[in-house]
């Protein structure tokens, strides 16, 4: 059997806790992870070039777009030790950003590729699957390695150098990858304490970035009851943050820890409110739903809220807001004045994230195959009205533009619209 990462069981942190690794038989995205420790080493003793390069090995090497390897958790036990190195706190960028916040980032996607949706259960069975010989297995590892020819090694039984059953294959490779997360798992005890201890730290960012990898870590199956101690830790940091960016990060943590940050929802800065509002503890607030509401009335203003966009937001804000008011709404008419204001401001590329979403949420019938509806409510006149109004969703080259107006029956076509919208009830 390989062992996965080579993380020591009494679960040290830094370089000490990797001493035993073979970083030749560990991988990344693109083959053994050789280049990996002098990356690790460029963090604290390289130039900026260096060190940038090492950033980006991390991010698109050692977690690529999600996905974990073999070679992240040796990565992440070694990352977690350079938390406390004061070479971290030196900036890496013109704003000033802390090394200290990239790696806290790094390890926030760490957390996240440990899948805390996944229940144990399903994925010891993924890493085991039923009827995959644990030699295929091995072999995909391997070959994920970079080895040669995996499947035709001298000794190998003659049927066992033909083509693979390609349903075994898929099964294989995903059990490699379970197991990665499994480790993930494991190791997380040992990268949370070092990830709480920035939440002390004196760079906002590191302190929000501390948070969100916090939040994520402690999702991790084995490490649920950390929540309400790190929500504490996190809520009192909150309450002392001066700014807007950080705050409203940190009561974004909040949520995805579970908490219900209702004293926010009373914050001064209409950022902060929405972001307490957004918590998933608080879905069935009305007030917290109110501020939702009254957010997006100005949807330009809350897409402009942030110097520094919090994580939770991988676009604009409005596009967050707009998907929690859409899951909490009852019905189209608590949503129209919100719509109204996102119709007169967005555009057809949007499409996917707003006004298309809320021209579904405004015909939710509309039957299979959808068929033009026989008559509109003031509601629906009110919502398309401002959506022909807009120069900047008409004409549109994009294919779920038009789609967003057949699939409920209506036409892609701004005059068809204004005639239906003019005719009779």
């Amino acid at each position: 059997m390989i062992l996965i990462g080579g993380a020591r069981p009494e679960m040290t942190i830094g370089w000490e806790a990797v001493a035993d690794v073979d970083w030749t038989r560990v991988f990344h995205a693109y083959g053994a992870a050789v280049d990996t420790p002098d990356h690790l080493r460029a963090l604290t003793d390289g130039d900026a070039a260096a060190r940038s390069e090492a950033l980006e090995h991390l991010e698109f090497a050692v977690i690529h777009q999600g996905t974990p390897w073999t070679a992240t958790v040796p990565a992440a036990l070694v990352v977690a030790g350079l938390l406390a190195d004061p070479a971290t706190a030196e900036p890496i960028d013109e704003d000033g950003r802390p090394l200290r916040a990239a790696l806290l980032d790094f390890l926030d996607s760490v957390a996240t590729a440990g899948h805390p949706d996944i229940d144990d259960e399903k994925l010891n069975a993924m890493a085991r699957p039923p009827g995959v010989p644990e030699k295929l297995i091995q072999k995909t590892y391997k070959s994920l390695l970079g080895d040669e020819n995996p499947a035709a090694e001298e000794g190998d039984d003659e049927e066992e150098g033909q083509e693979v059953d390609r349903k075994a294959a898929t099964a294989a490779w995903d059990a490699v990858i379970a197991r990665v997360v499994l480790e993930i798992r494991s190791t997380a005890p040992a990268l949370l304490p070092p990830v709480e201890a920035a939440l002390d730290d004196e760079d906002p960012r590191v302190r929000a970035g501390a948070a969100n990898a916090a939040a994520w870590l402690s999702a991790l199956p084995g490490l649920e009851h950390r929540r309400d101690a790190v929500a504490a830790k996190v809520e009192h940091v909150a309450r002392r943050a001066p700014h807007r960016d950080e705050r409203a990060a940190l009561v974004l943590s909040l949520g995805d820890l579970g908490a219900a940050p209702r004293e926010f929802l009373a914050d001064p800065d209409p950022a902060v409110r929405a972001c307490a509002a957004l918590a998933p503890a608080l879905a069935r607030d009305p007030a917290a739903f109110e501020e939702l509401l009254t957010a997006l009335r100005r949807p330009a203003e809350a897409d402009a809220w942030f110097t520094h966009r919090p994580p939770q937001f991988p676009a604009h804000v409005r596009f967050t807001l707009v998907d929690a008011v859409l899951h909490r709404a009852t019905d189209f008419e608590q949503l129209l004045p919100t719509a109204v204001a996102i119709a007169q401001m967005t555009n057809d590329a949007c499409y996917r994230w707003d006004w298309g979403r809320l021209l579904a949420a405004a015909f939710p019938d509309p039957g299979d195959p959808p068929t033009p509806p026989t008559g509109l409510t003031d509601a629906q006149r009110t919502y398309l009205r401002a959506l022909v109004e807009n120069e900047d969703l008409w004409g549109s080259e994009y294919f779920g533009a038009h789609m967003a107006f057949e699939q409920v029956g209506l036409p892609y076509d701004r005059d068809a619209i204004r005639a239906l919208i003019e005719a009779p009830s």
